[in-house]
């Protein structure tokens, strides 16, 4: 795979492409993956092509990615596409419609086009397939429908709701893996040591979309190696009154030294939200009954 980082409107791909698929790949879910699946199927000799910024992010401070570019990277790897473009959206985002669809001609020498029925290119978004169909031809462009499961839409908008609700179940099941985090462990205030509970602090390595506050059971990788454990997202307001967003991990039969390791935190399920108890005992005891209904789930 060659991957082209940053792609900008005056460059050129010199070899003979078969087939592009384009689309913004916002968490690379259920549905990204079969429109990629069925360009392979087209033709071994494809291309992927995205952005450098998620469009929807570019126009939303707040809104976070699901997927860091280095996992998005493996995801797309592992399809094997004879190139993997990231155009630059704050230039390509000044192409008129027509603009974009001669540079996907011209700049980047493809054949056929393989694209989702809703893809919106051009200045104020003002492209839509048709003009693609009208351009290409249309024996050259595949169209595929969304992506349904259990009679629902598959999209990135919905997986954020899901996980804005604590629905870990039902995200991973539309991302078609389980919901990431990955992060350094630093040095905290060691309440959980205190409190008979020992936390690995995440600093997370990248800005990612957050589920809701409270305590999750998850499966924590290190040295390739899973361990269960259970999570808290949140400011944890019994022992701490900064309002500072804290992710820690209790991890099950585990009593390594691992401060400056690299951890990958995978959320299998949410426990229940993060609320203020009236002591620590309290918070003892609460904390474990999360650990019995995650090693009894």
């Amino acid at each position: 795979m060659k991957t082209y980082q940053d792609f900008k409107k005056d460059e050129v791909i010199e070899s003979k492409i078969d087939v592009t698929c384009i689309g913004a790949f916002d968490g690379l879910h259920r549905g990204h993956i079969e429109l990629i699946k069925k360009t392979k199927e087209i033709d071994n000799n494809f291309q992927i092509v995205t952005f450098n910024e998620i469009p929807k992010i570019y126009f939303d401070n707040n809104l976070k990615p699901l997927l860091d570019k280095n996992n998005r990277n493996i995801i797309f790897n592992e399809y094997k596409p004879t190139n993997l473009i990231y155009l630059k959206f704050d230039e390509i985002n000044e192409f008129s419609s027509d603009e974009f669809l001669k540079f996907l001609d011209i700049n980047l020498n493809t054949n056929k086009i393989v694209v989702g029925k809703d893809f919106r290119f051009g200045k104020n978004r003002t492209g839509e397939v048709n003009n693609i169909i009208n351009y290409f031809g249309e024996n050259n462009v595949i169209l595929l429908s969304d992506y349904l499961i259990e009679n629902e839409k598959v999209s990135s908008t919905k997986i954020r709701k899901y996980l804005d609700n604590g629905n870990i179940k039902q995200a991973n099941k539309f991302l078609g893996r389980k919901y990431e985090l990955l992060g350094t462990v630093v040095e905290g205030l060691k309440m959980g040591s205190k409190l008979g509970f020992p936390t690995a602090n995440i600093k997370l390595d990248h800005d990612l979309y957050l589920p809701k506050y409270g305590v999750y059971g998850i499966t924590c990788i290190i040295d390739n190696k899973p361990y269960e454990g259970i999570l808290n997202i949140g400011v944890t307001p019994t022992v701490s009154h900064n309002n500072k967003i804290k992710i820690e991990t209790h991890i099950f039969d585990f009593d390594k030294n691992i401060y400056g390791e690299n951890l990958v935190i995978q959320i299998n399920q949410f426990i229940r939200d993060e609320i203020k108890f009236s002591s620590p005992e309290e918070l003892v005891k609460q904390i474990n009954i999360d650990i019995s209904k995650v090693k009894n789930k």
